[in-house]
């Protein structure tokens, strides 16, 4: 189920970007390793929604995973460098 919310944010906002000018790869980790250390998210606990729960919680079990994904919604712009940045904050409650 994450995964599909996961995939549906990231067609929404792939979709999004092929809408505006920017046809770009957002950055991201060739490799588990080359993202470490890795930054702290956010606990799960902290929502009340399940679905967001689980987002979060994915998270924290598979960072390495995210890190070698790029995020679509292009927040490179506010410091993240993976898909896994976006959990470190609010950012994927949004």
């Amino acid at each position: 189920m994450v995964a599909v919310v996961w995939g549906g944010v990231g067609l929404w906002a792939f979709g999004a970007a092929q809408a505006g000018a920017k046809k770009r790869v957002p950055p991201f980790y060739k490799s588990a390793e080359a993202a470490k250390p890795f930054p702290k998210t956010v606990t799960p606990e902290k929502y009340s929604h399940p679905v967001l729960q689980k987002v979060y919680r994915t998270a924290k079990e598979i960072p390495g995973v995210l890190a070698q994904q790029p995020c679509y919604c292009f927040c490179d712009s506010h410091g993240h460098g993976s898909l896994l940045h976006c959990h470190r904050d609010d950012h994927s409650a949004g």
